[in-house]
């Protein structure tokens, strides 16, 4: 199922990233791209403001991409327009806290999510994916040959 993320509003709700943190954007992407590998789903995260040395539409693979907000307008009016573009928004899943937004989004039939809750997604998909990576080191370790013929000695073979 594709994801609409409302960006600035998933930030909001992170209790470890602040809106006021000019960087917050760059922390709050690679949980998402995490995620959106691990589920091998389409996101679409839209911010509101200025794009930050970011062109207006960005696409970090055929199933990611980040979007601003045309000039005079909304993150929420640009979710809206998504939304309503959107042939199947039945599968769709809208990611806000926003009330109004998702108000909308579910009379266009698109399931919603809160974004605390989607966080929490995020972060236990880290924690898991870092597990994973953690293990396939453990598995990767190589040990050098001349550590083995030392281990040989000992034990005389």
């Amino acid at each position: 199922m594709p994801y609409i993320i409302d960006g600035n509003n998933l930030i909001g709700c992170s209790g470890d990233i602040s809106l006021h943190d000019p960087e917050a954007r760059e922390k709050i992407i690679p949980l998402i791209r995490r995620f959106q590998e691990s589920k091998k789903t389409k996101i679409t995260v839209v911010f509101d403001g200025e794009p930050q040395a970011h062109p207006a539409k960005q696409h970090l693979g055929p199933k990611f991409a980040i979007l601003f907000p045309r000039l005079g307008h909304s993150a929420d009016d640009e979710i809206k327009r998504i939304l309503t573009d959107y042939r199947q928004s039945h599968e769709v899943i809208l990611v806000s806290s926003d009330r109004e937004l998702k108000a909308f989004a579910k009379e266009r039939g698109a399931k919603t999510m809160n974004s605390i809750e989607f966080y929490y997604m995020l972060k236990r998909t880290t924690y898991i994916h870092g597990k994973r990576e953690e293990h396939q080191k453990r598995i990767d370790t190589a040990v050098p040959q001349s550590e083995v013929e030392q281990w040989l000695k000992i034990f005389d073979q």
